[in-house]
């Protein structure tokens, strides 16, 4: 093949190739890309620059989007299951009118980003622990400052959190012990629960439950904004979607991972990680009223889940959620799921 033939078959290919990639380019175009919703967290984070949450001060907590009308504390008991009662902070006559018992108990709950306070969270936990004992059930009521852009609700929950502060204080002046509150919250709700926990006056809080603790806009370093092993005598985690949009790394005393912390059975093309989110409430739930338990392992440290996605375990069981506190029980558990309710899976082999 001489030169001139050589050039011709060369730029002939070329043109070949050429025309392909223009083809493939074209089709490429044509293809109808699903786009993150407008606040998605992961994505706003991700491609946006923002400043992560800073550190908790009496300027950023009365500096803010937060107005005190903004916030309800709804109380619910046996006695009115299903019409709240609103009790304000500091007004001891909306307190003693309620239908509040100083004898029983009194669980906090606290709903995430895009939610009510009559939102699934809340309810479903709300329901659960009425069906079993009767308590005084709080729902914190902050949809308001929640539904809104991610990077302004992240920032609410300082101010949030310190009305929560206010509230517990409230009832602390009013007779009630810190060590028969525990505080519940989920996402966003993890990290107010913990700013109250950590700044209330007479405490610490007994116990706080966080349903997978928001990661976007947070971060380890920075214990301050987020739910910290310190912010009450006991912290319990539900990991459900670590490394998205929650935390992977421990932030309790002790610290479950179902299915191993990250991506949840049953959740098909969750990319936006949703589903397994919103697990962690899902799987407390169904933990207070179910008779089969969620039963974790124990691993033996956090890198052999992080590595693995799962641990063997050391031959020390625990269970996920229920009505009991796990005093002393620290450490990584491991467990296994369903992909549909009822979740839980009892005893069977956690590998």
């Amino acid at each position: 093949m001489n030169i001139v033939t050589r050039l011709k078959f060369n730029k002939a290919s070329f043109d070949v190739r050429k025309s392909s990639f223009a083809n493939i380019l074209t089709q490429f175009l044509l293809v109808h890309w699903d786009a993150p919703a407008p606040y998605d967290p992961v994505w706003l984070a991700s491609v946006q620059t923002y400043a992560p949450v800073g550190q908790l001060n009496e300027t950023r907590f009365w500096w803010g989007w937060v107005n005190e009308q903004d916030v309800q504390f709804r109380l619910f008991t046996r006695r009115n299951p299903y019409k709240y009662q609103v009790i304000k902070i500091n007004d001891s006559e909306s307190l003693h009118k309620s239908n509040f018992d100083f004898n029983k108990k009194v669980k906090v709950l606290a709903h995430g980003w895009l939610n009510h306070g009559d939102g699934p969270m809340p309810e479903s936990i709300k329901e659960a622990y009425l069906n079993v004992s009767d308590l005084n059930i709080i729902v914190l009521e902050w949809g308001d400052a929640a539904n809104v852009n991610y990077i302004t609700a992240s920032y609410n929950v300082a101010p949030v959190g310190r009305m929560l502060t206010e509230f517990l204080n409230f009832l602390i002046g009013e007779g009630v012990s810190m060590d028969d509150v525990h505080l519940i919250g989920h996402s966003l709700g993890a990290h107010v629960v913990g700013i109250a926990g950590a700044y209330v006056r007479k405490g610490p809080i007994d116990t706080i439950t966080g349903l997978d603790p928001a990661l976007p806009l947070f971060s380890l370093g920075n214990k301050d904004a987020r739910l910290d092993k310190h912010d009450a005598r006991h912290v319990e985690v539900i990991h459900t979607c670590g490394g998205y949009l929650g935390f992977h790394s421990p932030l309790g005393h002790i610290d479950f991972y179902p299915n191993g912390g990250t991506a949840q059975p049953g959740c098909r093309f969750d990319y936006r990680g949703l589903c397994a989110h919103n697990r962690a409430h899902m799987y407390f739930s169904e933990s207070i009223i179910s008779s089969v338990p969620f039963t974790a392992v124990r691993c033996e440290s956090y890198d052999e889940l992080y590595y693995q996605g799962y641990c063997k375990g050391t031959g020390e069981k625990l269970i996920m959620g229920g009505f009991d506190i796990h005093y002393g029980k620290d450490g990584i558990y491991y467990l296994r799921t369903n992909a549909e309710k009822p979740y839980a899976l009892g005893d069977a082999d956690p590998t």
